[in-house]
């Protein structure tokens, strides 16, 4: 995680309070918002509608996260994210707070590779790498991607990667938008309200909120600018990319009649609200006007927004949620995760390469070859000096030519010192099959796993165990990651 949410977790509220705000009192959403709301989840496969007029009412904690919507669900941190709101939820109704989930779909980004890509494990049995990647082909658009059709050539080359039928979120034609939705639907049964960020009833309601950022423009820049120099002093680097020198942060986007994105640089009057499109800036603001809710939910990334645009709230009027961390969650078959104890591995040392794992667990040997070498070394300077003393001196490129002779037969020493060690190493194949397994579940290609590893394969293979697990072991507000054993 990034030191200021390491910082924050352990005490340190400068730039953003860990304390809840006062209560909601009844809400006054547009009935037209409510309904669309009701449609859209009914479409998905979500019944929602006593939900929605419960919390209309007032009569409940309310808790929101968002994710964007990736093709066949995305990350493992999208399902995580989603289990620790469940098990907030769960965690509140058993002390009697009833509390209602917004699930906020981010389909108005034009980022289409990011998207499009899917990363999943590899069980070739001879894998170079850990990680099969399914990317669609580059698009060079800014057309929003919630509206985009999934392309055929994804959908066939998961459905043969994953060996299973062409499943019904994935049916021809749909949207990135429906199949996220529909496949969050299928995983989790519900127990949340997803909302699309590009319902032109959202976008209405959300009217007054954009009329005050164009009618304060000047005001938000500064204010923006000002906590990031703070931040900056502080020795933290602001998560919003500052803009380039002499423009300014991107707060709006306008969405034209092809559906693609453009950047609005200078406030102007705002004549068609369905039309607009929110930044990182402004997202969260407008989750707090319409929504209004008591909790926010998100990675160290969205933790770090706020502390960069909390000045906002009291310049536009806001009440600013209590914010909380997304639980961190590594998941793997039981019987991997057996493999720390049955090899005494420890689990931060699946982030070395499994030779150096397993190295650690024959330091003799290791031991061992290092004495012999570095005895050798110590005997090979000597002479290698008497070589370079009976050659020099002599003219520059004779010289440089000794010089580096020396060096190549000494990296070339070194070298060789470690392949026997790699050999040595490899002699104990149960330790190092093991270690191979644990960093390749659990930091693959050098990635910790739940940022890149797609959740999809492990729900396809364990389905409501998976959904169990990860709610019951989800720990919002946590700063260590949590090994969850299917």
């Amino acid at each position: 995680m990034n030191r200021f949410v390491l910082d924050w977790l352990a005490g340190d509220e400068r730039f953003l309070s860990r304390g809840a705000p006062p209560p909601s009192a009844a809400r006054s959403l547009d009935s037209g918002l409510i309904d669309a709301l009701i449609a859209s989840n009914r479409r998905w496969g979500i019944e929602v509608a006593e939900d929605l007029r419960r919390w209309a009412a007032g009569g409940t904690q309310t808790i929101v996260a968002g994710q964007q919507v990736g093709f066949a669900g995305g990350p493992l941190y999208t399902f995580s994210k989603i289990a620790s709101l469940l098990k907030m939820k769960r965690d509140n109704e058993a002390r009697g707070v009833p509390t209602t989930i917004f699930f906020w779909l981010a389909t108005e980004d034009h980022d289409f590779a990011e998207v499009a890509t899917l990363a999943i494990p590899n069980r070739d049995e001879h894998r170079q790498r850990d990680l099969i990647y399914l990317k669609a082909p580059p698009v060079e658009s800014r057309v929003v991607v919630g509206r985009q059709p999934v392309p055929e050539s994804l959908v066939d080359d998961l459905t043969t990667a994953l060996g299973i039928p062409r499943p019904k979120w994935l049916r021809p034609g749909i949207t990135f938008a429906d199949s996220f939705a529909e496949l969050i639907a299928a995983a989790f049964g519900g127990g949340f309200i997803l909302i699309d960020a590009l319902l032109p009833e959202l976008r209405r309601a959300g009217a007054p909120l954009f009329d005050a950022i164009v009618t304060r423009w000047n005001d938000v820049q500064s204010a923006v600018a000002k906590r990031s120099s703070d931040l900056e002093r502080a020795g933290y680097a602001p998560q919003i990319v500052p803009p380039r020198a002499g423009e300014p942060y991107t707060l709006l986007y306008s969405i034209n009649d092809n559906n693609e994105r453009e950047l609005i640089h200078t406030p102007s009057r705002i004549t068609s609200p369905e039309s607009i499109s929110t930044s990182a800036v402004s997202r969260p603001l407008l989750q707090e006007f319409v929504l209004q809710p008591d909790i926010f939910v998100g990675g160290p990334a969205e933790v770090a927004y706020y502390a960069q645009i909390a000045p906002l709230h009291s310049l536009l009027k806001l009440r600013i949620p209590k914010i909380a961390l997304r639980a961190h969650m590594l998941v793997a078959p039981r019987k991997v995760v057996r493999y720390f104890s049955r090899f005494n591995i420890e689990p931060h040392e699946v982030f070395s390469p499994p030779e150096q794992i397993a190295a650690a667990h024959t330091e003799r040997g290791v031991a061992e070859v290092r004495r012999i070498a570095a005895e050798a070394e110590e005997q090979l300077k000597p002479q290698m000096e008497k070589i370079r003393d009976a050659a020099l001196p002599a003219d520059h490129a004779v010289a440089r030519s000794v010089n580096r002779s020396i060096g190549h037969i000494e990296f070339h020493f070194r070298k060789l010192t470690e392949r026997a060690i790699r050999g040595l190493v490899r002699k104990d194949q149960d330790r190092f099959h093991a270690a191979r397994e644990l960093a390749s579940m659990f930091y693959p290609d050098q990635h910790v796993q739940d940022r890149v590893v797609a959740w999809l394969p492990l729900w396809c293979e364990f389905r409501e165990q998976l959904v169990e697990r990860m709610v019951s072991e989800a720990e919002p507000d946590a700063a260590t990651f949590k090994i969850v054993g299917l």
